[in-house]
């Protein structure tokens, strides 16, 4: 088996990569990153092919013009990465691309006779353009739409795949809706590196709610900020951690001095912060898998999260809720799951959790007992590779 793989960027690519480097199928990686940053995964240089003009370009449009120039340029910047990754697939015979960069390379592998997936991260493009079009328009923010040619050449790329790579629940269902992808959706959840994230003593006996990740309109921050605003927990604090963005100002409200915005911070600093948290919320209304709720849970910390941030798989593992305290409201040994866009939902598991010492050390517990069912990045690259060997013995 040889396996090359071919990312605009980083995502979750370099951890698979590095696992796939681990098992002896890695035939190489084609990203926009530069080596030096492939090394942090201790990837081997030769397995390495460096296109670093799509990230500058990216880059640059950023700096020069936001979000929407950015967005105006994304199709004909990724093209530009997409034409050339397609000359460096090498002698595979599996080919794992992102989409919106792989459809040249998706052409050019099924015509040599190699084996196609395509990793989808997000819910499917349609869904994920009207999940966020409504949200947008609800709050009065004008949304800055993804460029019609992306969305197009998205759904080209479903098509031409011949699996599509999916990290939950939420995201496969987003497929079933759209269209019979059925047999064609492998789900296979993220990982985290259990040696980095790690339970440790809270600091002190402050209710620290935790939130890791943008402050966006996507992330659903604004209904965390209304729902801890409403629990109005005693002697408790909201910790948010990634950085901003234009409506940041507005999703976070008026001024509240128990809530803390320290924006972005490396990833080997979010594990202290963790440990200082008495739980963890993922708030978004459309998001594949957020990897910052494995590290949370790595760290002792119970989840509260959306039906719609791929959290239900991970606090589930396979099985059914432990039980409900409300309708809307499915909880399990290590958490809830609420959803989306449901402020008051999170507010009632904050009040649930914060009032009963024995509700929150079980949640605990629970939570420290999910790193033992292997929610490691290692895990995520066997199963994947068993899912190559699989697709090579039977392609159809």
């Amino acid at each position: 088996m040889k396996v090359t793989i071919v990312v605009p960027g980083r995502w979750h690519s370099f951890d698979l990569a590095a696992g796939l480097q681990s098992l002896g199928v890695l035939h190489r990686i084609v990203t926009s990153y530069p080596r030096s940053r492939t090394r942090r995964w201790e990837i081997a240089d030769e397995s390495v092919v460096s296109l670093p003009l799509q990230l500058a370009l990216t880059t640059a449009a950023w700096r020069l013009g936001g979000e929407r120039l950015a967005m105006r340029l994304q199709f004909t910047i990724n093209n530009i990465f997409a034409k050339s990754a397609a000359k460096h697939l090498g002698q595979c015979n599996v080919l794992h691309a992102w989409s919106g960069s792989a459809e040249p390379s998706l052409v050019k592998a099924r015509s040599n006779g190699v084996a196609t997936i395509l990793e989808r991260s997000s819910a499917h493009m349609s869904e994920q353009c009207r999940i966020l079009r409504s949200e947008h328009k609800k709050l009065g923010i004008k949304w800055v739409e993804t460029p019609r040619k992306t969305v197009e050449r998205e759904l080209r790329e479903y098509i031409l795949a011949d699996k599509i790579a999916v990290p939950s629940l939420f995201v496969e269902r987003s497929f079933m809706r759209e269209g019979d992808f059925s047999g064609k959706l492998y789900r296979n959840g993220f990982g985290v590196n259990l040696s980095n994230f790690c339970p440790g003593q809270k600091p002190d006996d402050v209710f620290r709610v935790i939130y890791a990740g943008a402050m966006s309109v996507r992330k659903g921050i604004h209904y965390l900020v209304k729902a801890f605003q409403s629990a109005n927990i005693p002697n408790s604090e909201l910790l948010l951690v990634g950085g901003g963005t234009p409506h940041t100002s507005a999703l976070l409200g008026k001024s509240d001095p128990r809530i803390k915005w320290i924006g972005h911070r490396p990833q080997k600093e979010l594990a202290e912060h963790y440990r200082s948290g008495s739980v963890f919320v993922m708030p978004s209304i459309e998001e594949g898998q957020a990897m910052v709720q494995f590290q949370a849970l790595a760290c002792g910390l119970p989840l509260i999260c959306t039906e719609n941030t791929g959290g239900e798989d991970l606090l589930s593992g396979g099985q059914a809720p432990s039980g409900t305290f409300c309708d809307a409201i499915r909880e399990y040994p290590a958490g809830y799951v609420v959803p989306p866009c449901d402020a008051d939902a999170i507010a009632r598991c904050l009040r649930e959790i914060s009032g009963s010492s024995d509700v929150y050390a079980q949640k605990r517990r629970a939570a420290i007992d999910l790193r033992a069912n292997d929610i490691s990045w290692d895990r995520y690259a066997r199963r994947s590779h068993e899912f190559y060997s699989n697709l090579l013995r039977s392609p159809s």
